[in-house]
């Protein structure tokens, strides 16, 4: 009997990709205008940032970019503020979760299934979508990466989740690691013939699932890597490895990895999947 999910976050619960998209461009574009910074500079420094936080969605990148600190001193948030506001208004507009997740998540805890979630994006960015999509509680434990360092005038906004129990992986390891797969099905005190793990990337989640020998369900919904213009730009500011992109490029050639399940429409079809494997 099937009695654990663990699903990944980004890009399998909601958009990922295309939020970051939208709001680091209307932020980028609207910051380009203000300061008159040539395009490829800003983002050779933008990413320089982000793999210095180990994150693609730095918060404080604005204020924290070199040449505009130059520009601007302690102005810089004053200066770049329209396009920090480009930024939450795009967020406004495609923080959402996809069709049919919340009630899935529904039905599985009316079945007494346990949830968790496994991301590897950072604790400050998690936690703030959780309760803005309206997750806690619907989520039983959420596992990320603890944060970066916070700016102090941020670490007050930072609060913890009401009903999810958000617990950290350990630093410095990330997807797709299946012992801390292995041991998350462990420390909820499940057997991994218990348990289904659903999430959108081959490398990340089918195949590290695959290796710990949990039933994996790939989320090709969600596989937003097929969104060229998108994904060129976080290529561009990511703060991936080179090496790591290479690696993700080869496990989406055909055949490379292959799925146990394919949840090809949306996030629902987990439910089958549990049907068929309980009987």
């Amino acid at each position: 009997m099937k009695k654990l999910v663990i699903t990944d976050v980004d890009n399998t619960l909601f958009d990922w990709q295309r939020l970051w998209y939208e709001c680091f461009s209307a932020m980028s574009e609207k910051a380009i205008e203000i300061s008159g910074i040539d395009a490829d500079q800003f983002y050779a420094e933008c990413s320089s940032l982000h793999q210095l936080h180990g994150t693609s969605e730095y918060s404080f990148v604005l204020t924290e970019l070199p040449s505009f600190q130059k520009m601007y001193g302690r102005g810089v948030r004053e200066a770049m503020e329209p396009a920090i506001a480009e930024f939450r208004k795009a967020r406004a507009s495609n923080l959402k979760l996809y069709g049919g997740v919340s009630d899935t998540l529904d039905t599985l805890k009316k079945r007494g299934v346990t949830i968790a979630a496994f991301t590897e994006s950072k604790a400050y960015y998690t936690n703030s979508r959780f309760r803005k999509l309206g997750l806690d509680g619907k989520i039983d434990f959420l596992y990320s990466p603890k944060d970066h360092e916070l700016p102090t005038d941020k670490k007050s906004e930072y609060s913890e989740l009401e009903s999810t129990q958000h617990l950290f992986t350990p630093e410095g390891e990330f997807k797709p690691n299946p012992h801390i797969l292995l041991s998350i099905v462990e420390q909820l005190g499940f057997k991994v013939c218990e348990t289904i793990y659903i999430g959108d990337n081959l490398l990340k989640d089918v195949y590290m699932a695959q290796q710990a020998e949990v039933l994996d369900v790939y989320a090709q919904y969600g596989a937003a890597q097929h969104r060229a213009v998108e994904y060129d730009l976080l290529k561009k500011v990511t703060h991936w490895t080179p090496e790591m992109v290479e690696r993700e490029k080869q496990a989406l050639r055909p055949g490379a990895v292959s799925p146990t399940f394919v949840a090809k429409k949306s996030f629902e079809e987990i439910i089958d999947v549990m049907e068929r494997e309980n009987g």
